[in-house]
């Protein structure tokens, strides 16, 4: 399974969420050449900079840490990119699909908008993930619009307390929407979090 798994779709269903995961074997046989597709794969994101909301590695941090550039000099195994659009992520689709690197692609997002991409790519996805929800005393749960925003954090780094800290600070101008969407961004290590929704969460509830 993938840590995007768990994102919730808020009520209005915008489709404005897609996160893709690039994965290669770290193994000894034939390492460098592993790297080298990685590094591809770095190459072909890279395309869609302007486009991505956030991209990053496990423990390397997101863009607010260091650029693009830098993650592709660094040559890990796995690779974080956040699209806020479905053409970009279409685009994108297309451009790994024609350059048949050899690397693992999953995207995680509204199922209808992945399901719509792929098909317009020519891809016939291997493997499909369901979250089935939360099971449980769920009274116990955050506000459901609050978890919209941790849940974009895969390893639970945005904090509940955090995000309704910097929503007080909104309702008292103390600190806009933008900024507040990027204090959050700024607990993700691995660049998962998707700051373009979560200020659009953000006007929402201040």
């Amino acid at each position: 399974m993938t840590h995007s798994l768990h994102r919730k779709k808020d009520a209005e269903g915008l489709c404005d969420d897609y996160v893709m995961l690039i994965m290669a074997e770290p193994g000894k046989i034939n390492q460098e050449s592993v790297k080298n597709r990685m590094r591809e794969s770095w190459d072909i994101i890279s395309h869609y900079e302007a486009e991505l909301t956030n991209f990053g590695t496990v423990r390397g941090g997101g863009r607010h840490k260091k650029p693009i550039e830098a993650f592709k000099e660094k040559n890990g195994f796995l690779i974080h990119a956040v699209f806020k659009d479905r053409d970009s992520l279409k685009a994108c689709l297309n451009e790994l699909k024609d350059r048949d690197l050899g690397v693992s692609v999953s995207v995680s997002g509204c199922l209808e908008g992945v399901n719509e991409t792929c098909a317009e790519v020519g891809l016939n996805p291997h493997t499909m993930q369901y979250a089935l929800g939360i099971h449980g005393k769920t009274d116990k749960l955050p506000d459901e619009k609050v978890l919209n925003i941790a849940t974009m954090c895969g390893h639970a780094m945005v904090s509940t307390n955090l995000i309704a800290h910097v929503i007080e600070k909104i309702s008292k101008k103390r600190m806009t929407h933008a900024e507040a969407a990027e204090k959050l961004c700024g607990m993700c290590d691995c660049g998962i979090f998707n700051p373009h929704k979560a200020e659009r969460l953000l006007r929402q509830m201040v």
